[in-house]
Order: structure tokens, then C-alpha cells, then sequence
């Protein structure tokens, strides 16, 4: 899936998180934890390099669209739950 097929799937009825919301799934005391990269919102609850918090400076439950150092194709493997409003 492509960044434009994720955009798609966000557009499509999902979700629109706030950044009050997005902080909320932060991954700490048994909750979700989201990432939004560039608008779209990831589900990142099973990615082992931040289940304990912090990764290169990405933080879950934040907008790490400015941190995001990885090459796109690592967010073709995440769910996407929805949108940054």
C-alpha cells in the first residue's frame, strides 16, 4: 500500500484525532499507541522499538511528522486507524 493508499484508507470514514486525542494513545498503562506522520494517524501498539516509550526521539501519541527519519515503506506495514484534523 502506498502513502496515497494510506491517505485514501484515512479519508475513507476513519477517525480525525485532535492532538489532545492523539496524545491519549500514548502506549503507557495498557493504551493504544498512535503515531501521525505527515496527517495520517498509524497504530504503532506493536512495534517493539517504542513499546517502552521514546525511539529516536518519536514519542507515541504525538505528531512525529518532523522526526519521522524512516523511509515510507516501513509505514506501508502499519495500520492505519485515521487522520489529524
Amino acid at each position: 500500500m502506498s502513502n496515497k493508499a494510506s491517505a485514501d484508507q484515512a479519508d475513507s470514514g476513519q477517525k480525525v484525532f485532535t492532538l489532545q486525542e492523539l496524545a491519549q494513545h500514548d502506549g503507557l498503562n495498557g493504551a493504544p499507541a498512535y503515531l501521525a506522520i505527515h496527517g495520517i494517524v498509524y497504530d504503532v501498539t506493536r512495534v517493539k522499538l517504542l513499546k517502552d516509550g521514546l525511539h529516536h526521539d518519536v514519542l507515541p501519541g504525538k505528531d512525529v511528522s518532523d522526526l519521522f527519519i524512516h523511509n515510507n515503506a516501513i509505514l506501508n506495514r502499519l495500520p492505519v486507524i485515521g487522520k489529524l484534523g
